[in-house]
């Protein structure tokens, strides 16, 4: 188990180091009447699956712009939960598609970012159960989510953001 960790923790860091120092820094896009802070931006927060009462740590990169309102983001997480009967973690691995939904709503502010997002990816879920049953690891061939949310910059390098959809996050926002 804590080899499990320090695997998770090492590939986090790694992952993360690398996209943040290879990608473009863009900042923003702009379109007919909003502006969005996307490619360039780090989140990482803490969230809430709604399977189990989950809960762990996420983090995704901005890096590419797919089109006008489109971005896409690599994305890891932990999760953790207790069954009663068991314990599991899962350590996730995925992209993170947005769809920045500013210029439709005519935002303007470069306060605030409004967003759909959806998630494509998989995940390797160690398990150990109480009693009689052994327990292992398992991959699992795809996980997906989708989710609504928001994005509050406090200046053009930290924000806040929160998503609600088949979990819950909430998070800090760096523009790299």
């Amino acid at each position: 188990m804590k080899n499990i960790n320090k695997i998770v923790v090492t590939v986090l860091f790694f992952t993360l180091s690398t996209f943040g120092f290879a990608q473009d820094k863009t900042q923003k896009s702009s379109g007919n009447g909003g502006s969005y802070q996307g490619v360039g931006s780090l989140i990482v927060g803490l969230g809430m699956g709604f399977h189990h009462g989950a809960g762990g740590i996420n983090a995704d990169y901005e890096f590419l712009q797919l089109g006008q309102d489109f971005t896409l983001a690599a994305a890891l997480s932990y999760y953790g939960w207790d069954t009663g009967h068991s314990k599991h973690n899962t350590f996730g691995m995925g992209v993170r598609f947005r769809w920045y939904a500013d210029r439709v709503l005519g935002i303007t502010s470069n306060k605030w970012d409004v967003f759909a997002s959806g998630d494509v990816g998989f995940g390797i879920t160690n398990s150990n159960y109480y009693g009689e049953y052994d327990g292992g690891n398992n991959i699992s061939p795809i996980y997906w989510g989708i989710g609504i949310g928001t994005k509050y910059h406090i200046s053009e390098k930290i924000g806040i953001q929160a998503i609600i959809g088949t979990g819950a996050q909430i998070g800090v926002t760096f523009g790299l």
